[in-house]
């Protein structure tokens, strides 16, 4: 078998982040690891330090474009190309790499496009993501150890780190706390920005030495300027203004984070960074965080939890609004004050 594998990546930044236990295992393997990713999502293989080479493509674009831009693949002569999403897209994807070994699960009628056609487990809803994507890897390299590798951890050089904070004013001498709350999969994972700003203050109160950065997607500036406003006290917002590579800064020095169910909670697991994350809609067991340093604050009142759906399916958001700021900040506090570390 040839000493390459391509892998047709995920869509979302956390499935992303799931998946490098898998490729991270591919890659100690000896292989020469491709990676076909949409182009908004490939600095986050980049920063992962793993030595993989990055394809960058806009697979959901025209076909014909599609096809054309995946034709270098086709001259990799790879020993497999594993599918890790389960959309009929990405099997076509893997088919067109020509490795004669395209895998992927045995799911959404993708069996014409498959050359290797994986059973998912009967309990696959119990387990975590990252377990199938290296199932997955294993059927490419069977040699591969059974047990799910750890997530890769990063870290950001102090040169690095002193150019990021000096472009957005910060002060390097003072610890900080960092608030993500956004949540681009859908309204139902965000805990209200009026928690947030309670939130807000009741750690300037408790710890006022500390600064308070806010953090979030350009389209969600009206959520942390709300934020800003109702907590009364100075805060950093810089919602909308960093990029990946920033907020990764970010990360690997921040004292902790409060976020939602998001993108940037994985990115943190890449860090270590001490993570408090109230839940509601989601399962914590099957796309929880890979970190150590990772609390899940799980609601319990509603019977429908876990329904990972993108909007309550009551219309009343009552999972997340159970979840009151004085019990976050308690898990927060002891993240703050050393419990675990």
């Amino acid at each position: 078998m040839s000493e390459a594998v391509i892998v047709i990546g995920l869509n979302w930044l956390g499935d992303v982040v799931m998946s490098l236990p898998a490729i991270s295992a591919a890659c100690n393997a000896g292989k020469e690891v491709h990676v076909v990713t949409r182009p908004h999502l490939a600095d986050v293989y980049w920063i992962s330090d793993l030595p993989v080479v990055v394809h960058s493509i806009a697979t959901n674009d025209n076909p014909l474009k599609v096809i054309k831009a995946m034709k270098p693949l086709s001259r990799i002569f790879a020993g497999a190309a594993v599918s890790l999403p389960d959309s009929f897209r990405a099997a076509v994807l893997a088919r067109l790499c020509q490795t004669g070994n395209a895998i992927g699960f045995d799911v959404q009628a993708r069996g014409l496009f498959l050359n290797k056609r994986v059973k998912k487990p009967a309990d696959f809803k119990l387990m975590h993501e990252s377990k199938l994507h290296y199932m997955l890897m294993r059927e490419a390299i069977p040699e591969l150890p059974e047990k799910t590798p750890e997530l890769p951890h990063c870290y950001i050089s102090k040169e690095d780190w002193d150019k990021t904070a000096a472009k957005y004013n910060i002060n390097t001498e003072k610890e900080f706390v960092i608030l993500a709350p956004g949540a681009a999969f859908g309204a139902a994972k965000r805990w209200p920005p009026e928690y947030f700003a309670e939130l807000t203050a009741l750690i300037s109160k408790k710890f006022p030495d500390y600064q308070i950065i806010i953090t979030g997607g350009k389209n969600e500036t009206e959520i942390t300027q709300q934020i800003a406003e109702k907590s009364g006290v100075s805060v950093i917002d810089l919602c909308g203004k960093t990029n990946l590579e920033e907020l990764a800064c970010f990360l690997s020095r921040a004292k902790a984070m409060v976020a939602n169910d998001s993108g940037t909670m994985h990115l943190a697991a890449l860090y270590r960074t001490p993570t408090v994350v109230p839940v509601g809609p989601t399962d914590m067991k099957r796309t929880g965080a890979l970190n150590e340093n990772f609390v899940p604050v799980i609601a319990s009142n509603c019977e429908k939890i876990p329904c990972r759906e993108r909007v309550c399916p009551l219309k009343t958001d009552a999972c997340m609004k159970s979840l009151k700021p004085p019990l976050v900040f308690h898990f927060l506090k002891e993240q703050l004050d050393g419990v675990g570390q």
